[in-house]
């Protein structure tokens, strides 16, 4: 397999300076002293890693996974898997999420945690990208925006299951 050719977008020392403010605009919304966070399985581990740390009180966290169809896009939900050890009814929720796009996957998991019983429900996006909106979504917090004109990789987010160790966040432009 050729090496792709990767443009760098966003460089670490950008990412960590954006986590930290990040980090201290949550300890200002959050109203709570033990919030949720619920990371989607994938290119969000990293974030949320780097992003519980800037916590200053404890805080709790979970995973989600969700199944898409064969070559479906991000619009093409199978499953959700909530593998959430406590029950969330009352709490607020941060839900991590790597890249937003068409909003889809976003709504979805916003209506299934308020049937949950959730108290408050907000959403943190690695990268916005809005031009791939199929809905009237748009995450409460966001540290980049960007247009897709190819891949993203890099900071947890992999192409055929490489690249996600890289400390930046780059792109693969497609041919």
């Amino acid at each position: 397999m050729d090496k792709p050719q990767i443009r760098i977008l966003f460089e670490e020392s950008e990412i960590q300076r954006r986590i930290r403010v990040l980090g201290q605009r949550l300890r200002r919304d959050l109203a709570v002293e033990d919030p949720v966070f619920v990371s989607i399985v994938g290119g969000s581990v990293l974030f949320l890693a780097d992003l519980i740390r800037t916590m200053t009180e404890p805080v709790r966290y979970e995973f989600v996974q969700v199944q898409f169809s064969a070559g479906g896009g991000d619009d093409e939900i199978l499953d959700v898997h909530y593998p959430i050890s406590m029950p969330v009814e009352g709490q607020e929720i941060l839900v991590i999420k790597d890249v937003v796009s068409s909003g889809v996957i976003e709504i979805y998991l916003r209506t299934q945690l308020q049937q949950l019983g959730a108290s408050k429900i907000l959403f943190a996006a690695m990268i916005d990208v809005p031009t791939g909106r199929k809905t009237d979504f748009v995450p409460d917090y966001r540290l980049f925006e960007a247009e897709r004109h190819g891949i993203f990789v890099g900071y947890g987010l992999k192409y055929r299951g490489r690249y996600g160790n890289l400390s930046y966040i780059g792109e693969i432009l497609e041919e």
